[in-house]
């Protein structure tokens, strides 16, 4: 693994965010200040692909990125655009039941407005 795709490893594993390529990249110049943005979005693409971390994409927000690979539920504050992980134990397997057929894989965002936001 190259110094820089290990740097944007760490910076989106000790994060406690779901970052973007822009906030992964001004975290990555405090440290590297040679990097470029493309290879930021060129490591962000090749750890996707190798399920290291996951891409998630929100219809008309910016595409983040999640250290965790464990299916869980997104929780989209549509005001402020904070995003957080919620549990989705049992998702799976109920909605197996309900369509007869086996699921591969699942997204699932929900929308609201977080406490700080009301």
């Amino acid at each position: 693994m190259t110094k820089q795709r290990a740097l944007i490893l760490r910076i989106i594993r000790e994060s406690q965010r779901h970052l973007t390529a822009d906030q992964i990249y001004q975290e990555a110049i405090k440290e590297m200040p040679g990097i470029a943005l493309a290879t930021v979005y060129n490591n962000l693409i090749r750890l996707a692909e190798a399920g290291e971390i996951k891409k998630i994409t929100f219809c008309g927000q910016t595409d983040r990125y999640d250290k965790s690979n464990i299916p869980h539920i997104h929780l989209i504050c549509d005001r402020c655009g904070k995003v957080s992980d919620h549990p989705s134990e049992g998702i799976k397997e109920e909605m197996e039941g309900r369509l007869g057929f086996a699921i591969e894989e699942y997204e699932l965002a929900i929308h609201y407005r977080c406490p700080e936001c009301c």
